[in-house]
């Protein structure tokens, strides 16, 4: 049912047929009908209809609906006001669904099948039974009240039984019949539906026990083999033989002392009851279901992807032990299996504790992502590894667990420290520049108070007349020269630095100030020997001032280069080609006092 107007005929068609039916067969007494399913009909015509036809869908069945009324009930006086009071029930009841319910699944969650019991069954007949009261008290006397609440509770006990329904089979070529084909499944749901049928027509027609409790068995059972549409078809089997005993006046029915409108108005009652029963409970069941077969594909799908992943992909329980590890984790390991042993096996021993913080970390804040770069020794070769470890919570917001995955990131770090190596390196020299220097340093002040150093400071004598008798070039070529004889004397206890233009500096790692010394004039006779050559041959030399501080105390960094400045500053003032040490050094506090003045020594 594609085209609205086939639609609308195909619905028209059978809300006439079963309006009819209603009216001829459930007016007792002349009064309105006591089971009225046509406002479920005319609301699942307007569910499933563009905006744009419902007036044409409106005029349609208003006019069936008086036809109805008119030929099979109060005749033709009334008919038309009926009509419109009906119909305009279902088109409320719809634009209810949609307008507080717009995901429209009304049969695909707990919430939908609340809302479409709610609203269609209970808020949606009001209105009209307001107004249907009043007419039917003009019709056929009585009280308002009394009509208006036999066309509240008929209209909405037959909407609650007939709308799922019809939603449902509105749906059928989307799921419900879809596992209908095979035999093996036609015969089982014959079975059930042959099962409720003889369990509902002997709870029924019997009357020496109270049995209406038992054609419950056979609904849940066709609710849990069969769903949604197991259980609309044995609401319909129970409604079936529920109206027979009923129409027939034998079994229980007959044993109940109530006129004859009353038993139909319980009948409704215990038929909605067994529907908002076992619908929601086969809603559910089928979300769950839905679930399970999307967890199976996603497993599918990560089990693929682990197997074919470069990555090693993990599952932890709580304590970090491997219960899962995908085909990549021997090769990034290095061991042959790693399940059942700690996260930090794919690590060194040493790492233990800081794979413990990274998991005690992720399991406080179980939305987070924490991230954990570690070096190993494989092969002797030394790889980098990243771990990104994620902890899973369980419904009650305790972790179970964690998934982690591990991958090799040697070329990503490789490349990383080259760039930093090269953002710390002076390109004309090779040696550390003025950053990589001042990071040195300020880890040395740290400690200067266990750990005594030398910091001095190399300065190119007369250097801008190289440049202005030879050229720039031949100056960078100074400085490269410059920096290769303090690259050859660089080692641990010596770092050497280039600050910017002809301006150096070292620091020395050893306590002792003649170890300073020491370095300093080893250093200025390699320069003042080393043959420099202009652009054509011509060899010249270049002499450097150099001046040193004993550092032994907490300070400033500025205050530290300070201290090494003024031994240079005397050291060009006296001459160059020398080195000045500052003597009794003064007392730093930690608070930054001012250094007092140095005593200056002069070597060279």
């Amino acid at each position: 049912m594609t085209h609205p107007a086939m639609r609308i005929a195909l619905y028209g068609a059978l809300f006439f047929v079963v309006t009819s039916a209603t009216i001829f067969w459930t007016r007792f007494a002349g009064g309105l009908a006591l089971v009225w399913v046509g406002s479920a009909l005319a609301a699942a015509l307007f569910l499933t209809l563009p905006r744009v036809h419902h007036l044409g869908a409106f005029a349609i069945l208003m006019g069936l609906s008086t036809a109805a009324t008119a030929l099979f009930g109060f005749g033709p006086a009334w008919a038309l006001p009926l009509a419109v009071a009906n119909i305009f029930e279902g088109w409320f009841i719809a634009w209810l669904l949609v307008r507080l319910r717009p995901q429209r699944d009304f049969i695909e969650s707990e919430g939908g099948v609340a809302s479409l019991g709610f609203w269609a069954g209970f808020v949606g007949p009001l209105p009209s039974a307001i107004v249907g009261g009043l007419m039917a008290v003009q019709i056929v006397g009585g009280t308002w009240l009394f009509h208006a609440f036999s066309w509240w509770v008929g209209h909405g006990l037959g909407t609650l039984l007939v709308l799922p329904l019809a939603l449902l089979l509105q749906s059928y070529r989307r799921e419900d019949f879809a596992n209908m084909r095979d035999r093996a499944r036609v015969l089982a749901f014959a079975g059930v539906v042959s099962l409720t049928a003889l369990v509902s027509g002997f709870a029924f027609h019997q009357s020496a026990m109270p049995l209406l409790f038992l054609p419950i068995v056979p609904l849940v059972f066709a609710s849990f083999r069969f769903r949604r549409f197991g259980a609309a078809i044995a609401v319909l089997v129970i409604s079936v033989a529920a109206a027979f005993s009923l129409g027939m006046g034998t079994g229980v029915f007959a044993e109940l002392a109530m006129p004859l409108w009353q038993k139909a108005l319980f009948l409704q009652f215990y038929l909605a009851t067994l529907l908002l029963i076992a619908f929601p409970m086969a809603v559910i069941i089928q979300q769950r279901q839905r679930i399970l077969d999307e967890l199976g594909d996603r497993e599918a799908m990560q089990r693929l992807i682990a197997d074919h992943s470069d990555d090693a992909l993990l599952h932890l329980d709580s304590s970090g032990t491997i219960r899962f590890a995908s085909p990549a984790s021997t090769r990034l390991s290095g061991r042959g299996s790693v399940e059942q042993l700690h996260l930090a096996a794919f690590f060194s021993e040493f790492d233990r504790k800081k794979v413990d913080r990274a998991l005690d970390k992720a399991s406080r804040h179980p939305g987070l992502t924490e991230i954990l770069e570690r070096s190993v020794g494989r092969g002797g070769k030394t790889r980098w590894l990243e771990a990104k470890l994620r902890a899973v919570e369980t419904s009650g917001r305790k972790v179970c667990g964690f998934v982690v995955t591990i991958r090799d990131i040697t070329a990503r770090k490789l490349e990383e420290l080259e760039m930093t190596r090269e953002a710390r390196t002076d390109t004309l020299t090779g040696l550390p520049n003025r950053r990589a220097f001042l990071d040195i340093l300020e880890r040395r002040l740290d400690v200067a108070d266990q750990e005594p150093f030398g910091l001095a400071f190399v300065d190119l004598d007369h250097f801008k007349q190289v440049n202005d008798t030879h050229g720039h070039a031949i100056g960078d070529k100074v400085l490269s020269e410059v920096g290769a004889i303090m690259n050859g004397m660089a080692s641990d206890t010596f770092f050497f630095a280039r600050l910017g233009g002809e301006e150096f500096a070292i620091i020395v790692k050893r306590p002792l100030a003649e170890a300073a010394a020491d370095i300093c004039e080893r250093l200025r006779l390699a320069i003042e020997k080393h043959p420099m050559a202009d652009s054509d041959g011509k060899a010249f030399t270049v002499t450097a001032s150099l001046g040193f501080a004993m550092i032994s105390e907490r300070c400033s960094a500025s205050m530290a280069l300070q201290a090494a400045d003024a031994p240079l500053y005397l050291a060009k003032a006296s001459g160059r080609n020398r080195t000045c040490r500052a003597q009794g050094f003064g007392r730093l506090t930690r608070g930054g006092a001012p250094i007092e003045q140095a005593r200056i020594a002069i070597a060279g």
